[in-house]
């Protein structure tokens, strides 16, 4: 079975969902094998939601692990700032690309984990956790090798995923963190660099 995370080679599905946030309608090509196909998913809201509520004043973001871009169109438009959405997987950035343009946001689409010229203000990640810890903790690692001083880390998780020990990751990397917002197990941690 295709992961969203991978490239495995699969037929097309494409479907089209709408999201709408702080009394804005979004639509948004999804397909097979891109995680959250079939709509935005509770923990992918609640860290958009605590983003646009705490309106942090910043110039651009990455978006790591961006899957079909809800993240990056949806700071893009309502922080109105540019953003890098950056994924492993190829159709998950052509789906970036196409809904970025349907909205028309300028993000810039990566799939490269380790283009090293690619810094923000802020960091925003959803990460894939069936990718395994290691990949997690490297996430964490690479947000605040990109944040520029004063930049802010965003990672939505849930408790069951591991959320006490990526807390304390977190810490440890930024030397602090904070929970923003928790829902139905699932908590927003943020790190200031």
């Amino acid at each position: 079975m295709p992961h969203y995370y991978t490239n495995d080679v699969h037929e097309h599905d494409y479907q089209t969902i709408t999201y709408d946030i702080n009394n804005k309608s979004y639509t948004f090509t999804t397909d097979a094998g891109v995680f959250s196909r079939g709509g935005v998913d509770f923990g992918t809201n609640l860290l958009i939601e605590t983003i646009l509520g705490e309106q942090p004043a910043v110039e651009n973001f990455i978006d790591m692990g961006s899957g079909y871009g809800v993240i990056s169109v949806v700071l893009a438009d309502q922080l109105g700032i540019q953003g890098t959405a950056v994924d492993v997987n190829i159709n998950a950035l052509e789906l970036t690309n196409k809904n970025d343009k349907h909205h028309t946001v300028t993000t810039m689409v990566r799939d490269d984990y380790n283009a090293s010229d690619i810094t923000a203000d802020l960091y925003v990640t959803n990460p894939p956790f069936r990718a395994g810890k290691t990949v997690v903790l490297e996430i964490i690692e690479d947000g605040f090798n990109r944040l520029h001083e004063n930049g802010v880390f965003f990672m939505v998780v849930q408790k069951k995923q591991g959320m006490p020990s990526y807390k304390k990751a977190i810490d440890a990397k930024f030397g602090n963190v904070s929970v923003l917002a928790k829902s139905k197990g699932y908590y927003i941690l943020s790190a200031k660099k």
